[in-house]
C-alpha cells in the first residue's frame, strides 16, 4: 500500500515537472489547411513516411494532385554528403560526417501566401570506417541516413504545425 502510494506520487510529481517545463507528447494538431500535395519523388521511403506522419498528426489529408490540393508542400533541395573527418597513419579515412539536407516551402493554392518560407534543414551523424568492416558500414550507413530522414521529417511536421493563415 505504501510503495503504491509513494509511486503514485512520484509520477504525479514528474508529470507535474514535465508540464512546467512546456514538455508535451506528440500528438494531434490543426494545420490551416485541410488538403496538401506532396510536391517530390513519390514511391520514396521519405515521401512515404512524411505522408504516413502528416495524415496520422493531423487534420490534413494528402491529395494527389496539386489542383485538389488547398497547399502544396514542395521539396526544394535534397542532398547527402559523407565527408570525412580524420585519416588514419596510413593516409586512410577513418572517420566521417554523414550530412542530409533538404530545403523545403508549404504554399497556398488558393491565394499568393507563403504558409511555411523556405526553409533548410540538416542533420549530422558521424559514422567510423574500418576496411574489415566495410560491409558492415554501409548497414550502418544507411540507418544513420534513416535517421537523420525521420528527424528531418519531425522537423517538417513541427514546420506545419506552426504555420498560419494569412
Amino acid at each position: 500500500m505504501q510503495t503504491t502510494r509513494r509511486a503514485l506520487l512520484s509520477a504525479a510529481g514528474a508529470g507535474l515537472l514535465l508540464s512546467g517545463c512546456g514538455f508535451r507528447l506528440r500528438g494531434h494538431f490543426q494545420a490551416p489547411f485541410e488538403t496538401l500535395y506532396l510536391q517530390m519523388r513519390e514511391n520514396t521511403r521519405f515521401s512515404g513516411l512524411l505522408k504516413r506522419m502528416i495524415e496520422s498528426g493531423s487534420n490534413v489529408r494528402c491529395v494527389k494532385s496539386p489542383n485538389e490540393a488547398e497547399a502544396i508542400l514542395e521539396l526544394i533541395d535534397w542532398e547527402r554528403d559523407r565527408e570525412v573527418l580524420s585519416i588514419s597513419d596510413s593516409g586512410r579515412a577513418r572517420e566521417y560526417e554523414l550530412t542530409l539536407t533538404i530545403e523545403f516551402r508549404v504554399t497556398s493554392t488558393i491565394e499568393d501566401f507563403t504558409f511555411v518560407e523556405p526553409t533548410q534543414l540538416i542533420a549530422h551523424r558521424d559514422i567510423t570506417y574500418s576496411e574489415s568492416e566495410f560491409l558492415s558500414r554501409e548497414k550502418e550507413e544507411e540507418v544513420l541516413y534513416r535517421d537523420m530522414e525521420n528527424d528531418l521529417i519531425a522537423q517538417m511536421i513541427r514546420y506545419i504545425e506552426a504555420a498560419r493563415k494569412p
